[in-house]
């Protein structure tokens, strides 16, 4: 069976409240992403994809608590605190599952199981 990937670098147009709602949805899988695949090449594919994001939301936390740090304005602070932060929180906890799912999928493939 071949693989069912799709990463193109394409960036489609895309409807901010749907993309918010997306980004804490615990349960939202990335666009071509099929957890049912036992394909190898989908699931190192999946691991460098979620690698990847991972490591993004885990720079722009830290970018973003320096950057909280230095507003002046307590109104700004306690916005970024109570809703930028854990969106973002969010969003790499959802990564991090994932990227886990993908690392057992591995394991299981090399085993032989499913």
């Amino acid at each position: 069976m071949a693989p069912t990937t799709r990463d193109d670098d394409e960036t489609e147009a895309v409807d901010p409240q749907e993309s918010a709602l997306t980004a804490v949805d615990p349960e939202a899988l990335l666009d071509g992403e099929d957890p049912d695949s036992q394909h190898p090449d989908d699931v190192a594919h999946w691991i460098t994809a979620y690698t990847e994001l991972v490591g993004y939301k885990e720079r722009l936390l830290a970018a973003s608590e320096e950057d909280r740090a230095g507003m002046q304005t307590r109104s700004a602070r306690k916005e970024t605190a109570e809703v930028d932060v854990p969106i973002l929180s969010a969003e790499l906890g959802r990564y991090r599952r994932r990227l886990a799912f993908w690392e057992r999928r591995k394991v299981e493939i090399a085993s032989g199981g499913s």
